[in-house]
């Protein structure tokens, strides 16, 4: 009966889980729209670029907006719209960010579903559908732990953060992105290969465990 309550429990926390992600996604874009509001605000009310009100205002941004203006796409973007990209770019990477981010959240989820269900199973004496669930979410966490590393890499490649954290994620994928290292029309490709084998491991797991 305890694993039952503690299977049906971690299942129905999933849900929560889920709304929980999308109000951090909204408080997210709520935060960086206003921090980017903010940052334009001196030149529309004509502040002194050299007073300390203009250069506070847009401080927090600096470093963000400083990051996409480095990047390659910068300069082709701008010479293509006609205008300074720079705000576009940190919307288009905020909503790119969140997409793996929530993909990778969602093999989480489908680790605590795997637990679960794998306790119900226990609880209900049908053990062997239970090991199969148990299996299941044992070998999606690896996945999940070698796809949060990635995360990491890629959010330190768009935003530049965490850059202490992404070089030893790097150096723990370094192996694999080497087996996935083609050569040839493939050269550059191998963190995108890695990512896709990566997925097709998930869905596949998922399919035949769960």
């Amino acid at each position: 009966m305890l694993l039952t309550e503690i299977g049906q429990l971690l299942i129905e926390s999933i849900g929560q889980l889920q709304r929980f992600i999308q109000l951090c996604i909204g408080l997210t874009i709520a935060i960086i729209v206003g921090l980017l509001l903010l940052r334009y605000l001196p030149e529309l009310m004509k502040l002194n670029p050299f007073g300390s009100s203009y250069l506070s205002m847009r401080r927090p941004t600096n470093n963000l907006v400083g990051h996409m203006r480095r990047s390659r796409f910068h300069g082709p973007l701008r010479q293509s719209l006609g205008f300074d990209p720079s705000l576009l770019m940190v919307l288009v990477a905020l909503a790119i960010l969140w997409y793996v981010i929530t993909g990778v959240l969602g093999n989480f989820f489908s680790i605590l579903q795997g637990i679960g269900l794998s306790l119900l199973s226990f609880g209900s004496g049908e053990i062997l559908i239970g090991l199969r669930y148990l299996i299941g979410a044992g070998i999606l966490a690896v996945l999940f732990f070698l796809m949060a590393l990635m995360t990491i890499v890629f959010v330190n490649w768009i935003f530049g953060m965490f850059t202490h954290l992404a070089g030893r994620a790097l150096n723990r994928l370094h192996p694999l992105l080497q087996l996935f290292e083609f050569g040839g029309a493939f050269t550059g490709w191998s963190f995108m290969i890695l990512w896709i084998a990566l997925s097709f491991a998930v869905r596949a797991v998922e399919s035949i465990f769960f």
